[in-house]
């Protein structure tokens, strides 16, 4: 009986991770046809990018900030919703709660989606490197553990004060 109510969580996760991922492409589609990511008075940097003449950060200084931070909230979303299920497996897996709490799996699939968005931002400033991703990666994982050993210290309850006495 319980395997099989753990194997049918998996379908609204999966489905509800497949919608997440669906609006963030959806959003991405309307951002890179429909939008401008640049000033109309810098497009001589969109003709010196293929000759190799514009470099990164004079193209990101032109660019529309507010756009920018749609197309990575976006990425954001796409990788938060196709991470979602994965997260799940691997907490159902490796956790000790039978049923984990969908807000700690939304919560780990979300640093998944932020640290794919930095990434990103990265390599639009020209700056990614293994590194720096791996060092981002473990400063992320380490804010995890943070929070779940805080979340876990505030559940454990304390014996009353009579109870300590006798």
């Amino acid at each position: 009986m319980w395997h099989t109510l753990k194997r049918l969580r998996i379908i609204p996760i999966a489905g509800l991770g497949l919608l997440i991922a669906l609006l963030g492409f959806l959003a991405l589609v309307q951002i890179v046809n429909n939008w401008w990511p640049f000033d109309v008075a810098r497009l001589d940097l969109v003709r010196a990018t293929p000759q190799g003449q514009a470099d990164a950060a004079l193209i990101l200084e032109a660019g529309n900030v507010e756009i920018l931070l749609t197309f990575l909230a976006s990425i954001t979303a796409i990788v938060t919703g196709l991470a979602l299920p994965l997260v799940y497996y691997l907490n159902i897996r490796f956790g000790k709660a039978r049923f984990p709490r969908f807000l700690l799996i939304l919560r780990q699939s979300m640093w998944v989606g932020a640290w794919v968005a930095f990434c990103v931002w990265l390599q639009m400033n020209r700056t990614f490197g293994i590194a720096i991703a791996l060092l981002v990666a473990a400063v992320l994982i380490i804010f995890e553990i943070l929070l779940q050993v805080r979340t876990r210290a505030v559940t454990i309850q304390l014996p009353d004060a009579g109870e300590r006495d006798g």
